[in-house]
């Protein structure tokens, strides 16, 4: 059976269209209410968590995180508080996001980085196998300056998306961490997250 000239031309159309979505999918989000980790952080005081890390030069900001064991490459996007109040997250799917008002890696205290389990329409992203971490896994973060800061997974923790330990995740100082944080659980329509928030938590190998 012959397709026309009509029939050809639409469905060529209907695949730029569904590869059009693909690519959306994949790297972008539509909108800045919805890039963020659903986790708010600022208090109506207007106080941030998270403590600055002193003078740091830009050769000492993360570039790249690498986790060997997850064939994680990913940039690192630099990046504070959406409108809403919550961590900002990063604006698709291969990158992650460093809370830029805390703690820089390599700094005492805890760095906080976040990616995407996934996108709109159920691809992988960055983070999606972030649950098969285990303690002792290896996780670098490597710099501008091009030196790379070895972690440890030390503790894996998963958090109510409303009700997560944020003096544990931005501000513990006893040491030197980077806690990486992804979305869990269900999707809940009316709040548009999921409601779980998976946390794991690394600290530097002096």
């Amino acid at each position: 059976m012959k397709i026309n000239l009509t029939a050809k031309v639409l469905i060529a159309l209907a695949i730029l269209i569904a590869l059009f979505a693909v690519w959306r999918g994949m790297t972008r989000f539509d909108n800045d209410e919805v890039a963020d980790t659903g986790i708010y952080i600022e208090e109506t005081t207007g106080k941030v968590l998270g403590t600055q890390s002193g003078e740091v030069t830009q050769e000492q900001l993360p570039s790249r995180l690498l986790i060997p064991k997850l064939n994680i490459d990913a940039h690192v996007q630099r990046l504070g508080i959406t409108d809403t109040g919550n961590m900002a997250a990063p604006d698709n799917f291969t990158d992650v996001s460093w809370y830029k008002y805390g703690s820089v890696p390599g700094f005492k205290g805890s760095s906080v980085m976040s990616g995407h389990e996934d996108n709109a329409i159920s691809l992988d992203g960055v983070f999606k196998h972030l649950e098969d971490l285990e303690i002792g896994d290896d996780v670098y973060v490597v710099r501008e300056d091009g030196e790379r800061l070895h972690f440890k997974v030390i503790d894996e923790q998963i958090y109510p998306y409303d009700n997560s330990p944020l003096e544990r995740i931005f501000n513990t100082q006893d040491g030197t961490y980077l806690n990486l944080i992804t979305c869990a659980g269900d999707w809940v329509p009316a709040a548009k997250t999921n409601d779980k928030r998976l946390v794991i938590f690394t600290q530097l190998v002096e």
